[in-house]
């Protein structure tokens, strides 16, 4: 009886000291929470470098562009590029502006411009 209460008296002791090293540490954890949350609110937003979305969306069209017109030329009996008024424009070209360079029955070549005429993206076939 007497070796129980000596042992119940230590597991309290450690339990104590355990709950105590758990309570600083859940502070000090806390405490960095708070650091953390408090740098997150001030620091800039990650900026995304100019014209990201328009060089993205326009990268996009390209490659829908150059995807129709050659499936166009694998379907077409002769193996030729759509002519200008055939040629059914990709939806994500839409509001692009799409300067031609070259678009022959054997070859095309594109560029995709902004309102300034500053190139985002471009395609070109054989």
């Amino acid at each position: 009886m007497l070796l129980s209460l000596g042992l119940v008296g230590c597991q309290d002791r450690q339990a104590r000291s355990d709950n105590a090293r758990l309570e600083a540490r859940v502070s000090a954890l806390e405490q960095q929470v708070k650091t953390l949350k408090q740098a997150q609110a001030e620091a800039p937003a990650a900026s995304v470098p100019d014209n990201f979305m328009a060089r993205a969306a326009a990268q996009n069209c390209a490659n829908d562009l150059s995807r129709t017109l050659e499936t166009y030329r694998q379907d077409s009996i002769d193996g030729v590029y759509p002519t200008p008024a055939r040629l059914m424009v990709p939806d994500s070209c839409v509001g692009q502006k799409i300067e031609w360079v070259r678009l022959t029955a054997k070859a095309y070549a594109f560029a995709l411009v902004d309102e300034s005429g500053a190139e985002l993206a471009q395609g070109s076939g054989p």
